[in-house]
């Protein structure tokens, strides 16, 4: 199970560099292995609106099935608190913090560009190297069967 950082659904909402990738990795795996932070929502939200393109958030919303097949994640006040911890611990700001928590504490994996995270014990997956791996354990559950 995946955890999607902010960046990657960014580099959908801004149609970067990576986006095919990232749409691929989307296309692939089954959205019930693939979760988001309230965060990562709202920091989406957030762009949108200082691009004066907030309208387009529910489009975006229900094109990535977010908060219907991929799942939300949230901290509560002590997860928060925790955020604060792992950010002095790992040298991460809040952002990164909240994600490698999130990550963390509902035992996913981290799917990120930021290297910051290559410096924790989680560490994190390209979305090309998430797809392969994903990739890999359906081969190895078929050849189980």
């Amino acid at each position: 199970m995946f955890l999607v950082d902010s960046n990657c659904w960014m580099q959908l909402v801004r149609s970067r560099e990576f986006a095919p990738g990232v749409r691929s990795f989307l296309a692939e795996v089954p959205a019930r292995l693939l979760f988001v932070t309230d965060f990562s929502v709202n920091s989406i939200a957030l762009n949108m609106e200082r691009r004066k393109q907030l309208n387009e958030l529910p489009g975006f919303l229900s094109l990535s099935t977010i908060g219907a097949d991929i799942a939300i994640v949230r901290l509560d006040v002590d997860g928060i608190r925790r955020v604060v911890e792992t950010g002095v611990l790992h040298g991460l700001d809040y952002d990164d913090a909240y994600q490698y928590t999130a990550a963390e504490l509902y035992g996913l994996k981290l799917v990120s560009f930021d290297a910051d995270f290559d410096r924790t014990p989680l560490g994190r997956l390209t979305p090309s190297a998430a797809l392969q791996q994903f990739r890999e354990e359906q081969r190895q559950t078929k050849q189980q069967t």
